[in-house]
């Protein structure tokens, strides 16, 4: 794993703490509602959507390929139960299990962390055979749309945790737009009591364009059944920098 590491996800973990959660999880718990099954959730990080919808009583497990955010995930579950979280340590592309699920969400742009083609679509295929018949399947995926902005600039910011550490990232952000992937090179500087512990990490993500994601579900044998802009379901429009599909098994007749 370059990515997501011991420092790198406490700095996550305070960033995105800090923000409104309530439409994201609202939207999720929408269709976890109606999941006549189990779910499931590859990618689930320290579980922003995975832990409430456990803690409301729904049937869900998950996996991720950081340990750094698995053992989060733990730690924050260990608060609400005794019990370890239903989660494991893997990458989407390995991932087979034999068990069907009603919904499988992939949220916040992680499926974009499948920089190849041909993994991406291994990946679908694979959720694919996992995906109980009448099941969804939601994948939220960031646009190119979505990397407009300064490019090859050097961004800082510093967080603190409630015993007084700092934490400072450093990182150069980047978009090629010929291969379309959106890179990070980040530095992070832990300050506490007197000690500096450092951590480099290297981020990449593949951003699609327009109707490009449309073509990979297809082939993977999905029909997509909406297209939303955000978590209040509007619907998604072309230059949409991020988009939330709802897929279904393409039907056979």
């Amino acid at each position: 794993m370059k990515t997501y590491q011991n420092i790198s996800t406490q700095f996550y973990e305070l960033a995105k703490t800090a923000e409104n959660a309530d439409a994201e999880i609202t939207f999720y718990e929408a269709y976890a509602a109606q999941a006549s099954g189990p779910i499931l959730e590859p990618m689930c990080g320290s579980g922003r959507i995975l832990l409430p919808l456990l803690a409301r009583g729904y049937a869900i497990e998950g996996f991720d390929a950081s340990a750094s955010m698995l053992a989060v995930l733990q730690k924050k579950h260990a608060t609400q139960s005794q019990d370890l979280a239903p989660v494991w340590q893997q990458f989407l592309q390995n991932f087979g299990n034999g068990k069907k699920y009603a919904l499988i969400i992939i949220p916040f742009g992680s499926f974009g962390l499948v920089l190849k083609a041909d993994e991406a679509l291994s990946a679908l295929n694979t959720l694919r055979n996992h995906l109980a018949p009448g099941g969804k399947l939601i994948v939220e995926i960031d646009t190119v749309y979505s990397s407009h902005g300064p490019q090859d600039v050097v961004r800082s910011a510093t967080l603190c945790r409630s015993d007084g550490a700092t934490i400072n990232v450093r990182a150069l952000i980047k978009y090629d737009s010929q291969t379309q992937l959106f890179t990070s090179h980040s530095c992070y500087a832990l300050r506490h009591a007197g000690v500096v512990i450092t951590e480099e990490e290297y981020f990449e993500q593949y951003l699609y364009t327009a109707d490009e994601f449309d073509v990979l579900v297809h082939t993977a044998g999905f029909m997509v059944v909406n297209k939303y802009a955000n978590y209040m379901r509007q619907p998604a429009i072309n230059e949409a920098p991020v988009v939330l599909y709802v897929l279904e098994l393409e039907k056979i007749i």
